[in-house]
């Protein structure tokens, strides 16, 4: 069950913590859609960050289209236990040395095999750091009734999504 003493965004946090991958939904140019799992990390604004190659579908889909989706679910077959997020919002490449740095101190404390094995590491370190904004989230927990769910904004922008 949830903690109840626990704030939605300290569920959120605790969840995404748990967690190692999200689905992200991206468009081409055309408005094609495409998606990829990427394996994440998270700040405390619930930003999350990802390498991945500058070639790949979705990082071009990103530089044409930032906006996008993401998709997290804990895996468990069992309707009364689903629980996750869904949100919407922005995706870059990082450009800032700070900025890059940053994320690698969240991502190989997540991930610390990435920085214990010297060909993972190097794998890793020529890939680029890409960071998705949130925008809006809806957080989904069957756990606390079939069909529970909480939205939240997490800017002012109007969100015409579903």
């Amino acid at each position: 069950m949830t903690d109840p003493d626990l704030s939605l965004d300290q569920q959120i946090s605790v969840f995404l913590a748990t967690c190692r991958t999200a689905s992200l939904a991206t468009a081409d140019r055309e408005g094609a859609p495409h998606a990829a799992n990427v394996q994440y990390v998270q700040d405390a604004k619930l930003n999350l960050y990802w390498v991945s190659s500058e070639n790949s579908a979705h990082s071009r889909n990103l530089a044409a289209r930032p906006q996008t989706a993401v998709t997290i679910y804990a895996h468990d077959d069992r309707a009364a236990h689903i629980h996750g997020l869904q949100m919407h919002g922005t995706a870059a490449a990082l450009s800032d040395p700070a900025d890059c740095n940053a994320a690698w101190e969240l991502y190989t404390a997540k991930f610390a095999f990435v920085a214990a094995n010297p060909q993972l590491r190097a794998a890793v370190e020529a890939q680029t750091f890409y960071c998705f904004t949130p925008a809006w989230l809806r957080w989904i927990d069957n756990r606390r009734g079939f069909g529970f769910k909480v939205e939240k904004r997490l800017d002012e922008t109007p969100d015409k999504r579903g």
